[in-house]
This record gives structure tokens, C-alpha cells and sequence, in this order.
């Protein structure tokens, strides 16, 4: 997925509560495009996340996996073969959303920061998050990758 992707995403979803995670919300928070990326995760405020969807099957998008609607929803888009994957939280008094785990577990992630793609600026999830969201589940070499560079950013 290109950075042109990404931001054309964003775009469409822009009236809706939605933040980057993953893979390019690490980039983001680097301000580069460090590694390729095959989707895109997004953090998404749960009472919007039907809307979510419905913009992403109105760009193309089918969702694939919604066996843990609680924790993640997979769409993918079948001409350009790549996903977004969605990361339902609930917000919580004084900012923040609570997110919960695979484990069933939940975690406060503080609100957005602001990060880039592209050179644009877009709403991140912060480090402090991104690291506890890499936890619970074997890593890959992408994974390392990220957690290397979310362990030079610190943890802010």
C-alpha cells in the first residue's frame, strides 16, 4: 500500500474518529516510510465503526474476518489486493480510547498524536500505545522492525 493510498483513505474517513496504527502509524510517528506495507490499521472510536465500513465497501473494500469484532475487523480491497485492518476501541472520560486484546484484556490508549505520511500530517496512535499493542502474540521480522524503531522514538 502507498503513502498516496494511505492518505486517500484518511481522506475519505476524515469526518469519522479514526487514527493510524500498525505498521504505518510507526512510520508515521518516524515521519518516513521506513518498509513496505501490505494494509492498513486503523484505530476506529467503536459507535463509528459501522460507519467506517460502510465508507471502505463504498471505496471497494469486503470485509474477511469479523470472527473478533471486538478486538479487529479485516477488510480487503480485491482489485488492489491489499487490507485495512480495523481496531474498534471505546472512548473514555478525560481522552483516550480503551482497547481490548486477544486475551480479553484491555489497555488505555491515550489520544492521537500527531504524526506523517507522506509528509502530511495524520492522527497516530502514540508510542507508549504502539508499543503495548506488540505485545501478546509471536512477532514477525516486520514486527521487530517497528519495535526497534518504537524503542529508539521512547516512549512518548
Amino acid at each position: 500500500m502507498t503513502p498516496e493510498r494511505v492518505l486517500q483513505l484518511l481522506d475519505a474517513l476524515e469526518p469519522l474518529d479514526v487514527w493510524v496504527d500498525g505498521g504505518w502509524g510507526v512510520d508515521a510517528l518516524v515521519g518516513r516510510q521506513t518498509r513496505p506495507h501490505g494494509d492498513l490499521d486503523l484505530g476506529v472510536v467503536r459507535p463509528q465503526l459501522d460507519q467506517v465500513v460502510e465508507v471502505l465497501e463504498g471505496l471497494g473494500y469486503a470485509v474477511t474476518d469479523a470472527r473478533f469484532v471486538q478486538v479487529t475487523v479485516q477488510l480487503a480491497h480485491a482489485a488492489e489486493g491489499h487490507r485495512v485492518d480495523l481496531h474498534p476501541s471505546t472512548p473514555v472520560a478525560g481522552g483516550g480510547t480503551e482497547q481490548l486484546d486477544f486475551d480479553g484484556n484491555t489497555y488505555l490508549i491515550p489520544p492521537a498524536v500527531e504524526g506523517r505520511i507522506g509528509g502530511r500530517l495524520v492522527r497516530c496512535m502514540p508510542t507508549s500505545a504502539q508499543l503495548r499493542a506488540h505485545q501478546g502474540y509471536q512477532l514477525r521480522p516486520v514486527d521487530l522492525h517497528d519495535m526497534q524503531l518504537l524503542e529508539q522514538l521512547g516512549s512518548g
